[in-house]
């Protein structure tokens, strides 16, 4: 009897570790399969490596207004057509909100210089008014219903800003306020001349009125000419203030655009040869060089720049880098990599300038170009 009682003890006693054996191995297996499929969730939304290492590829899953760098330069801020500020990496991998405030039919965001807050201009009613958004306290603030056109001054601390009569400096609030300048007509745009203490402006192109690109300091002094007499013309400066670019219909009511240099004090043009808009082109830090987009496929006898500027057509572009200095242009996507079709617009660089970004007009989603 005592044999027999050993024999069913020593029997349980391997069931029992048999079955704890089994149980452990059923866990464990699980959890690993879990793992498996927790893994394979997370990295279903992350873009292929035949996208991310795309000469051309797309950043952005929506459609996207004012993209910019964030202040550490290493994510882009932008806001979605629904109103939301949000923030993504430079691949696009991710997404998330920044702040719960909603922009009811936002136009465009005027980013400061800082990035601590941003000028809104939005149609909402059916009229166009800005806001003037504190990324930092998340405070909204509607500015006078008086202002059709803002920018930022280097400072952060001030804006210019022009209503139908006048070019003004002020608080970013409004409050503050200076006249610079009385305008001749209601149509102007303008820019503050990098380093400096002058204001850049002009009347908004047009191909059958000739351009009159104009400096005056923000104390409403020294008023001088640096351009006129070319008809529809945009100018861009570089980032130290030395030169600008300028493009400009070939003649009045023409149907060619001409994009040439010149520098600060309006002298010494020169014709670069790549018939472009100077809204797709943006310059490099070392000041020699410029990257744009070079339009093709426009309609025959389109008037430019109006009939680009109204959005009668879009463009098919193609992608070039020019040296400034010597006037040498070189491709930076291969027309046999370019497989889609780019209207290129809101071009910016990353810190390196190893990444082009631009917001395509043909879809409204942001693209990114390896250099």
């Amino acid at each position: 009897m005592n044999i027999l009682k050993k024999i069913f003890f020593a029997s349980a006693f391997f069931l029992f570790l048999s079955l704890l054996f089994w149980g452990i191995y059923i866990i464990s297996f699980k959890k690993t399969d879990s793992n498996t499929k927790d893994s394979t969730i997370s990295t279903s939304n992350l873009k292929s490596p035949a996208i991310v290492n795309a000469k051309i590829a797309p950043v952005s899953e929506e459609a996207v207004i004012s993209p910019v760098l964030s202040p550490d330069e290493d994510n882009i801020w932008y806001y979605s057509t629904s109103g939301e500020l949000k923030e993504m990496d430079l691949i696009g991998n991710s997404s998330k909100k920044l702040t719960e405030k909603k922009i009811i039919a936002l136009k465009k965001a005027i980013w400061s210089p800082d990035k601590s807050s941003i000028l809104l201009e939005s149609n909402a009613n059916g009229q166009d008014y800005f806001l003037l958004f504190n990324i930092k306290n998340d405070n909204l603030l509607t500015l006078n219903k008086n202002i059709d056109k803002v920018a930022w001054l280097s400072t952060s601390d001030k804006i210019i800003y022009k209503n139908k009569s006048s070019l003004n400096i002020s608080d970013p609030d409004g409050k503050n306020w200076k006249k610079i300048v009385d305008l001749p007509h209601d149509k102007f745009s303008f820019f503050q001349m990098p380093h400096s203490g002058f204001i850049s402006f002009w009347n908004n192109s047009d191909a059958y009125y000739p351009t009159s690109f104009q400096i005056i300091s923000s104390l409403g002094e020294n008023q001088k000419d640096l351009y006129k007499d070319s008809f529809g013309a945009e100018y861009l400066w570089d980032n130290s203030g030395s030169h600008v670019l300028v493009s400009h219909s070939d003649k009045e009511g023409g149907t060619k655009m001409q994009l040439g240099i010149m520098d600060y004090n309006g002298e010494g043009y020169k014709d670069l040869g790549l018939p472009t808009f100077v809204s797709k082109c943006v310059w490099s830090k070392d000041g020699k060089t410029v990257y744009c987009a070079l339009p093709v496929e426009i309609p025959d006898n389109s008037i430019l720049p109006n009939d680009y500027q109204t959005g009668k057509f879009k463009t098919a572009d193609t992608f070039w880098k020019i040296n400034i200095d010597t006037g040498e242009k070189e491709r930076i996507v291969e027309t046999n990599d370019i497989t889609g079709s780019y209207d290129l617009s809101q071009p910016f660089l990353n810190s390196n300038e190893s990444l082009l970004f631009f917001v395509n007009k043909v879809d409204g989603k942001l693209y990114k170009i390896s250099l």
